[in-house]
């Protein structure tokens, strides 16, 4: 594959990249938040680097200052994406739940409709036999009173004093009074279920703009790191006699070497404690989406369906190069989500909805979540806490991923980042 096309703007520093103070750093350190800006770190003049360069201690010293200066440029950036990625999956939610109330209030408006025919119905048939009986008993209720009443409760007030009325114009009046009830209360909710779908709508509005302003606050810290970076790899290079490239493939190669490692042991750790817990009882868990704490993973999962995996990673890798959009799902345009649901809905099998989140439920609901120790080729690989997931990749074996990371970053086979928290297989 061209490794230039999908070369990283974030590089990942295992362990503390996803902090909360990083997070606060910067933006304090760009200004994105509004408040006041935080002075700009002490960057060494070159001036300073070839004076350094005259004392060995001196000079340590300086590639000491020079490698934290990078570690920190880093960490920031590394934080602003992941906030980024976390604001997209938020609007992805809302949007998840936003559609599912429209589709219940459309539901609810189709049910009170036929609900209403049915009562209007009722209406005619208890109308019918009250001017029937009021003809055959003399009666003054008349078919032209019986029909001539806009309020159909005004109506079914007057059949219901009828004195005249039967054991059979009763059933008939009541049956027309459940049905009316029935229409008015469906018709309630279809109108509860617009308004939370107005809000929903709202509420989307709102984390779209905020997922916008992550993505510009994620680009801007990039573009920070990127560009002081430049400089400082030169002067780390001048220190040590070596090239810029030389040191830049130097501190990437230990980055993912050290992301290796945090994932394994983030693994471990996660294997350790659930072999420490008692079994789960059948039927738990949450296939909502969140909050309540993750299913557990199965500790003896089927192996995968390989024809199923390889279509789906066939797929995903026709689309290698391709922009990130939120909420991108094809034909050219891609989000995390969206590249997963569509690889997979192209092999015929449905892995969710368009939310990372939603698709470890739906997955772990079929009892297809795995250990991350246990990931095979074709499995998902998620990122987050608490039950709660901002990002998934399609696992290729070997320690990459194919992904749609975030804006500015297209469809990429890239190496595990970070600390995945979850799997699942699809294919199991």
């Amino acid at each position: 594959m061209d490794e230039h096309r999908t070369r990283p703007v974030s590089r990942v520093k295992p362990a503390t990249v996803f902090s909360t103070v990083a997070v606060g750093a910067v933006t304090a350190s760009i200004g994105l938040a509004g408040g006041p800006a935080m002075a700009e770190p002490d960057y060494p003049s070159w001036s300073e680097i070839e004076q350094a360069k005259q004392n060995e201690q001196t000079k340590q010293a300086e590639i000491s200052r020079v490698a934290e200066l990078l570690t920190g440029l880093q960490q920031a950036a590394d934080a602003a994406v992941q906030a980024s990625m976390m604001a997209d999956e938020a609007w992805r939610i809302a949007v998840d739940q936003r559609d599912r109330a429209a589709d219940r209030e459309r539901s609810l408006g189709r049910q009170a409709d036929e609900a209403d025919a049915v009562a209007e119905i009722s209406k005619m048939r208890a109308g019918l036999l009250a001017a029937h009986l009021a003809k055959t008993a003399g009666n003054d209720l008349t078919t032209e009173l019986v029909f001539s009443g806009d309020d159909p409760r005004g109506l079914l007030e007057q059949l219901g004093m009828a004195s005249k009325l039967g054991e059979q114009s009763n059933a008939v009046y009541e049956q027309a009074v459940a049905d009316r009830n029935t229409a008015d209360a469906l018709r309630e909710q279809a109108a509860d279920a617009a308004a939370e779908r107005a809000r929903l709508a709202t509420l989307a509005q709102t984390l779209a703009d905020e997922a916008r302003a992550a993505a510009d606050a994620a680009n801007a810290a990039v573009a920070v790191q990127e560009q002081k970076s430049v400089e400082l790899y030169a002067q780390l290079a001048s220190l040590k006699d070596t090239t810029a490239e030389l040191e830049r493939q130097r501190v990437e190669g230990q980055a993912r070497e050290a992301a290796a490692a945090a994932a394994a042991a983030a693994a471990a750790a996660a294997a350790a404690a659930q072999a420490a817990q008692p079994a789960p009882a059948p039927g738990g868990g949450s296939s909502g989406g969140g909050g309540g704490g993750a299913p557990a993973p199965n500790p003896t999962p089927a192996p995968p369906d390989s024809s199923a995996v390889e279509a789906a990673i066939w797929f995903a890798s026709q689309q290698l190069g391709e922009p990130y959009v939120l909420g991108g799902a094809g034909p050219d345009v891609w989000d995390c989500s969206g590249l997963t649901k569509v690889a997979y809905a192209n092999t015929g099998i449905y892995i969710g909805t368009h939310s990372a989140t939603n698709q470890y439920y739906t997955l772990a609901g079929r009892g297809l979540a795995v250990p991350v120790s246990q990931a095979q080729r074709g499995d998902l690989l998620f990122w987050g806490s608490g039950g709660d997931y901002y990002h998934v990749a399609i696992y290729l074996g070997g320690g990459r991923i194919i992904e749609a990371p975030r804006e500015g970053v297209p469809v990429r086979e890239y190496f595990i980042w970070g600390s995945p928290s979850a799997a699942a297989r699809p294919a199991g």
